[in-house]
């Protein structure tokens, strides 16, 4: 226990989680989200449905080299920490408070957040740099090298070290065990500790390993999940109609039970948005910058693109809940508005929110509780190639704080967090599910006000950034070549090295 608040009230962790994630996801940081992904999809001409072709093209369009690794293995290490147990359980958590509505304005604002997503990326790539014989990239990089100041880049850095690796840990940690517990009857301290081992075995290969596991992981964990839902969609064909009814009627107010929660599913639509797909708050921007290639847009195009998967899995996991009808929903005074009539559990309150909804789901289509058990599996992998990338970030930046410190120095902290992680991986993994939840959310929230205000501030450099890109692609050009100093960029010299052929070339003819 300890004393958070005033009057001598004692509150406990999680108590205090849940206080300061309200705190910090109110009404302003919906707003913030919003209006950048619209000044962003305005000035950016919205790239992220006017490129979709061509962002598939580039996935495939070279390959890895001793510095980087490939566009598409950063897009599946990408997707593969964006495609999380948010897309499953906090799916659950949005339609329990926001009503099926939350579902709409969930997609709504993730096409919209693709525009960020470019931004940040593409951003990242820019100022990136090269250290110890790997090219790293992150918020921090772009404060530094592009704004110039460094004492507020130590402390984005320092913020991801304590919010990514450590707190965004708690969400994922609690629904691998919690899914497994409720499907198996497997203890969740017994599963918290094989991960952790697991989770440790990767980390400690760096960049190359965690992006070879999520080659091989995230293209099963998503197709598999599609299937599973189009076998829902086929045993509920009838109920199709009035559930994607009931989502837009919802959303806009007009749904005669759910009609008075439309600014609270705004709320959670745009919540569990930039909690499942990250955009906004520099979670890609390290994977993105380890990539090779010849132009920021490239990485910007191809990361922006990984958003839509993102959505997707949201969407295949609400159609999963709704047409089940396994989920309660409440309003803001907590009153229940909607019982489930799939679920006896849900109905009763026995299955809370979040990874029990969507088992319960799957198992009144597959008998023997087959449903809960195939997805406790795919909820390790969701949560797991997610785990891996929140790793590496924290790896990103402390290569970033300790730049001036030797490279002994650098392996001894790297080594330190990839003994450290797992440790806080079983801690979460053990605790309760508004405890995970809450924390997680404080986390993502916290680095969304840091990184979508810098991002407006450096907006005039993204947008020269996209237009130069734009501009060789309507001269013929196959393959754009950045070239920092022709665009006026300061701080960017690795790009000089990286294509010095080609700008020699260019000048001299």
């Amino acid at each position: 226990m300890c004393s958070f608040g005033g009057g001598g009230k004692h509150m406990k962790l999680s108590d205090i989680f849940v206080y300061l994630n309200n705190l910090v996801w109110s009404n302003p940081i919906i707003f913030l989200i919003l209006g950048s992904a619209i000044f962003y999809t305005i000035i950016l001409k919205g790239v992220q449905v006017r490129n979709l072709k061509h962002q598939v093209q580039l996935l495939f369009s070279s390959s890895d080299s001793e510095a980087g690794i490939s566009p598409f293995a950063t897009f599946c290490t990408v997707i593969g920490y964006r495609v999380g147990t948010a897309n499953v359980a906090g799916v659950a958590v949005a339609i329990w408070s926001g009503g099926p509505g939350a579902v709409f304005w969930m997609l709504i604002t993730s096409i919209l957040d693709t525009a960020i997503s470019y931004a940040e990326c593409a951003l990242g790539q820019v100022y990136k740099i090269k250290q110890d014989g790997e090219y790293r990239g992150g918020a921090y990089y772009y404060i530094q090298r592009g704004l110039g100041l460094k004492p507020i880049a130590l402390i984005y850095a320092l913020l991801t070290l304590i919010c990514v690796p450590i707190l965004t840990v708690a969400p994922h940690a609690f629904s691998i065990t919690s899914g497994f517990k409720n499907s198996l009857g497997i203890s969740q301290y017994i599963t918290g500790a094989i991960v952790a081992v697991l989770l440790f075995i990767v980390i400690s290969g760096g960049i190359r390993r965690i992006a070879k596991t999520a080659e091989m992981v995230v293209p099963f964990m998503t197709i598999g999940f599609v299937i599973l839902t189009i076998i829902v969609i086929v045993m509920r064909i009838g109920e199709v109609p009035a559930a994607l009814s009931m989502i837009v009627s919802s959303a806009f107010g007009t749904n005669a039970v759910f009609g008075g929660l439309m600014g609270t599913a705004v709320l959670w639509g745009v919540k569990r948005s930039v909690n499942s797909s990250g955009a906004g708050m520099g979670e890609a921007v390290p994977a993105a910058s380890a990539t090779e290639c010849s132009h920021p847009g490239v990485q910007g195009l191809v990361n922006s693109f990984s958003v839509y998967i993102d959505v997707f899995v949201c969407i295949c996991t609400a159609l999963i809940i709704i047409l089940t009808d396994c989920f309660n929903v409440q309003d803001t005074a907590g009153n229940i508005i909607h019982v489930s009539g799939g679920s006896t559990a849900i109905a009763t309150q026995a299955a809370e929110p979040g990874i029990a909804w969507a088992q319960e789901a799957l198992n009144s289509i597959f008998p023997g509780g087959i449903g809960a058990v195939v997805l406790a599996f795919f909820l390790f992998f969701f949560a797991f190639t997610t785990l891996l990338n929140y790793y590496y970030q924290g790896e990103t930046a402390i290569a970033y704080m300790l730049y001036n410190k030797s490279q002994k120095t650098r392996k001894t902290a790297i080594w330190a967090l990839r003994i450290v992680m797992p440790i806080v991986f079983f801690y979460f993994a053990i605790q309760t599910s508004s405890t995970s939840f809450s924390s997680g959310e404080l986390g993502v929230g916290l680095m969304v006000w840091f990184n979508v205000i810098i991002l407006l501030i450096m907006s005039p450099t993204i947008k020269k950034v996209f237009e130069d890109y734009t501009r060789q692609r309507k001269d013929g050009v196959e393959k754009p070549v950045f070239n920092p100093e022709k665009l006026g960029i300061k701080n960017a010299d690795i790009w000089m090295e990286i294509n010095k052929d080609a700008i020699e070339a260019e000048n001299n003819k």
